[in-house]
């Protein structure tokens, strides 16, 4: 059963929802979320990772996605977007206080708000969508596992894409994502506590750090 907006702030007001700082306004059945400050903002440095598997003979930036570690991954080749420039090569830059994805391009950058539900009784769990008036523009927000668990809690990452024809400008609190809340039928036996890489999670690393 999907919240109304009345149930969603009785369930923050009682910290069965926890979203910090607390949404200034509530839609019908869901809350907005914000990008954070733009320093949060990450990108790939495909030239590290290529110049570390170039070592081992590899001609090629290819990840082995089942069986690669995120948190120490992340801390090799996840850097900040460089300056803009206009050069075709470049996907996503750094202008004064905004970022510029172009058509192709891809940022990790987390949300504002810590979202998520407490370690123990936690019977709901959220859902983490795009803005369609955003879609229409080319952009995808989140890209998998739109699922928030019962007794998660921390920053959202998006995985954020420009699919269309435009070079798409983000700043701090952009409000680009929207959060749904569903009540499950109870409090599930085992918690996220020691089984979720990303628990706790204040960066786009998958780490509370």
């Amino acid at each position: 059963m999907y919240l109304s907006d009345r149930d969603i702030k009785w369930a923050i007001q009682t910290g069965k929802l926890i979203v910090e700082p607390p949404p200034e306004r509530t839609d019908a059945t869901s809350i907005d979320l914000h990008l954070d400050a733009v320093s949060e903002a990450k990108v790939w440095h495909i030239e590290n990772f290529l110049e570390h598997e170039r070592s081992a003979g590899a001609t090629r930036a290819e990840l082995r996605i089942a069986q690669y570690h995120l948190a120490e991954f992340s801390k090799r080749y996840l850097v900040g977007p460089p300056e803009y420039d206009e050069s075709e090569q470049q996907l996503v830059g750094v202008r004064g206080r905004q970022v510029i994805v172009k058509p192709r391009g891809f940022v990790l950058w987390q949300t504002r708000e810590k979202v998520g539900t407490p370690d123990k009784n936690a019977d709901l769990i959220c859902f983490v969508n795009g803005k369609s008036t955003r879609a229409r523009a080319g952009i995808v927000v989140h890209l998998t596992a739109p699922t928030i668990h019962a007794s998660w809690a921390g920053k959202i990452t998006l995985e954020i894409a420009n699919l269309g024809p435009f070079d798409l400008v983000l700043q701090e609190n952009d409000v680009i994502a929207q959060l749904t809340v569903c009540r499950i039928t109870s409090p599930p036996e085992r918690g996220v506590a020691g089984v979720s890489a990303t628990h706790g999670q204040t960066g786009v690393s998958g780490t509370a750090n």
